[in-house]
């Protein structure tokens, strides 16, 4: 595979550590036996030295000399000055045969090559291997390994690295290289020097503002670590004056290299080497980690394979100050945020799961039916995450697969033997575990942000009760594998769990689940049991979630035209096909929170009648609630189910002063919930620019019901504080900044008031 498909694939981290270990049924009297041990070693010597005649000799007797030289030619190159042959996986083939999957990492001086062969063996009359038959499954070539020159050290005046709205000045001070076989391809910056960042766009001159006090952001920094495709698109290097190499300064460069140079491009091949291997960034890429005084490291970055190719990002706390097009892009595709069209689209997904709450572990095989896009491909790039070791990836057509992962990111590449035409078929096999921790069931969270709330509303320490154990996996877990853009797909999940717990999950129940799987168990707290969930209606993504839950109420609700109460009735299309003219609803609650539930299963009937008689549709055949208890009013809707927590009677009320705390009105919360069942899934948004849609969706569609219950005076005082918010709110951005509202200072308030408050009213103005 050429390197540069997979740099463009890749890009940032990296990392080969976590190259797919290859699971096999093997007899034990065929693992790890001594001819096979010597074979590897003269292979190894053979790769060594480019000997491919030496290869030659180790072939079988009627293995095909043509397919075995042309093998030679191409993976034994001279000139290594380093092997090292690492085994994945064996199994046992017909007629004594076997078939190893071995990853080369071959070192040409400061180039790296890593490659996954498979070999199939065969036995010979005095009971050794040969080779067969054998195929390079993947490849990567031109790795670079990077390493500080030593021996040049600049001295520097007024020098100055640009990039696009970036001025990095090294008022006094030393300049280091990193070389590689193609020149400079890296600067270590050490003095005295002003970072100069001048956003053009208006919308992150705001931001930055909110960040650092005014539209540009000036600050003072000591080192700099800058990775580039071509350097002399980006800086002057005969503005530097040659010097003396000075000890000191060299040690201070070295550490800045160390730390900075793995963060980026890097791949992480310490299965094979310590040394830093990085892929080579195209030419129009910069990226600078910058040391200033007062903000700690910012990293800014102007990346070709990134949808917005401009960014400037705090490490420190973690916050994306500004992300933005650049103006060559720009010209090109216009002001409209366009995505690039999907390499593939997923139908279904079969996942079976079993879920070990006491250690937050998974064991998971998903299968994803999938149809490549418009261009030809040989690679699939999925998400999942990084915790989670990924045991094997199999393909209906193509057996066995090469895989390998970013470093210290949720991204999966998978790599195919051949090119793939558009529209064509595929079937995926995952199979992975690992400990991953659940996240929160806060999407919609009323908390306080840094502005405190009124002096009338005191603050107090939450009073809340003994909270059972809950896990929730969704769309911020990456908990199976995954497109990285969003994506619908029908889907079937059977997941196990400990017998004590509950789960809840994407899909519609079976009638049989749950079913006991470890009934014969002597030991109560083994047993486990299965339970298996199919969506028929495509979701945009899947989630489940465990606790220890009783079941409250269980209804088939009724969704006739002719059920309407006095209610208009719009006939909308149908979606995915079908109608469905009843919803299964079923509340489960915590133990303390029974009477509750039963209230909540009245309410969420009624909502969901009211929104079929405007939408003319119900989303999915179900709907189940789980009713929590917890410190915050929160929530979280997938398809099929939705977790509301519910604080306790006594607790204080420090959330009133929130863009989205309607508690005078009781149905308010749950019915925004609700909506997102057909706002934020059946109807999803495509990027996080558009998550207005969904938010201000759910948030409308709350007030309207609220308003059908109680009065159109109602309804005109929650639009009246809606505007009053948004109004409010309104300086900190336009509603397309989603989720970077309010980021920068932490304040969430400003999220709920622009894309829940300001979406909704322009629903409004709208009708």
């Amino acid at each position: 595979m050429k390197t540069r498909a997979i740099a463009v694939a890749l890009f940032s981290a990296i990392a080969l550590s976590a190259l797919s270990p290859y699971a096999s049924q093997t007899p034990a009297a065929l693992q790890d036996d001594e001819p096979t041990r010597a074979l590897l070693s003269k292979l190894e010597q053979a790769v060594h030295t480019g000997d491919a005649e030496a290869y030659l000799a180790l072939a079988a007797e009627g293995a095909d000399a043509g397919r075995a030289r042309a093998f030679a030619t191409a993976e034994f190159r001279r000139g290594a000055t380093r092997v090292v042959f690492l085994e994945r996986g064996r199994e046992a083939m017909t007629g004594r045969g076997l078939r190893l999957i071995v990853d080369a990492f071959v070192e040409f001086g400061r180039r790296g090559r890593v490659a996954t062969w498979q070999l199939d063996l065969r036995r010979t009359t005095d009971n050794q291997w040969a080779v067969a038959n054998q195929e390079r499954l993947s490849a990567i070539d031109g790795i670079d390994r990077l390493l500080l020159n030593s021996t040049r050290q600049f001295a520097a005046r007024n020098f100055t690295a640009r990039a696009e709205d970036l001025d990095l000045t090294l008022d006094q001070g030393s300049v280091f290289t990193v070389d590689t076989d193609q020149g400079v391809t890296a600067l270590v910056l050490l003095g005295q020097g002003t970072m100069h960042f001048h956003p053009a766009p208006q919308v992150e001159k705001r931001q930055v503002r909110i960040f650092a006090g005014s539209d540009t952001l000036d600050a003072r920094f000591e080192a700099a670590y800058i990775r580039l495709g071509e350097l002399g698109s980006h800086a002057d290097m005969s503005q530097l004056v040659e010097q003396p190499v000075d000890p000191r300064a060299l040690r201070r460069a070295g550490l800045v290299f160390e730390e900075e140079s793995s963060k980026s491009f890097a791949v992480d091949l310490s299965e094979f080497s310590g040394d830093t291997w990085t892929l080579v960034p195209d030419a129009s890429d910069f990226l600078a980690e910058v040391r200033t005084r007062r903000f700690g490291t910012l990293t800014y970055s102007q990346l070709g394979s990134a949808q917005e190719d401009i960014s400037l990002f705090d490490r420190r706390r973690q916050k994306n100050i500004a992300v933005y097009t650049s103006a060559a892009r720009l010209a090109a595709h216009g002001r409209v945020y366009r995505v690039d069209p999907a390499a593939y689209d997923v139908h279904d997904y079969d996942i079976d799961l079993a879920f070990d709450p006491a250690r937050r572990w998974v064991e998971g095989r998903a299968r994803l039916r999938l149809t490549t896009g418009s261009t030809p491909t040989n690679q699939i790039t999925l998400h999942l995450a990084s915790s989670l070791v990924v045991r094997s990836v199999t393909s209906g057509q193509f057996g066995r697969l090469f895989s390998v992962r970013m470093r210290n990111q949720d991204t999966l590449l998978v790599t195919l033997p051949a090119l793939l035409l558009p529209e064509t078929d595929v079937t995926l096999t995952v199979t992975y575990s690992g400990r991953l921790g659940s996240q929160p069931t806060d999407r919609e969270m009323l908390t306080v942000g840094q502005i405190g709330p009124p002096q009338d509303f005191p603050i107090a320490a939450p009073q809340v009760s003994r909270v059972e154990a809950r896990y929730l996996y969704s769309n911020q877990s990456y908990w199976y594998p995954r497109p990285s853009v969003g994506d619908y797909a029908t889907a079937t999940l059977r997941i196990t769990v400990p017998a004590a717990f509950e789960c809840l999950a994407s899909g519609e129940l079976s009638a049989d689940s749950p079913e006991l799987v470890d009934e014969d168990s002597r030991d109560p707290l083994q047993r486990r049991k299965r339970f298996v969930f199919t969506a028929e209606r495509p979701l945009r993504y899947l989630s489940f979630f465990v606790s220890r839950l009783s079941l409250v109420d269980h209804t088939l609700v009724g969704l006739n035209d002719d059920d309407n109460d006095g209610i208009v009735r719009a006939r909308g299309p149908a979606m995915g096909g079908a109608v469905y003219n009843t919803l299964n609803v079923a509340v489960l609650s915590d133990s303390g929170l029974t009477s509750e539930a039963r209230d909540l299963a009245v309410r969420a009937t009624d909502v969901a009648r009211f929104y079929r008689s405007i939408v003319g549709d119900s989303p999915y055949s179900s709907l189940t609630l789980a009713l929590i208890d917890g410190p915050h009013p929160a929530g979280h809707s997938p398809g099929h189910f939705a977790v509301l927590t519910q604080p306790p009677p006594d607790q204080p009320r420090i959330w009133r002063n929130d863009p989205a705390a309607f508690d005078r009105y009781r149905d308010f919360f749950p019915a925004h919930e609700v909506a997102h069942q057909w706002w934020g899934q059946a109807v999803g948004w495509n990027t996080y620019h558009d998550q207005w849609l969904s938010e201000g969706f759910a948030q409308y569609f709350a007030a309207l019901y609220t308003g059908h219950r109680r009065g159109n005076d109602v309804f005109r005082a929650i639009l009246g504080d809606m505007r009053k918010w948004a109004m409010s709110q309104s300086d900190q951005g336009p509603v397309y900044l989603g989720y970077r509202l309010g980021h920068v200072q932490d304040d969430t308030r400003v999220f709920r008031a622009l894309v829940y408050d300001k979406g909704a009213t322009v629903l409004h103005m709208l009708r």
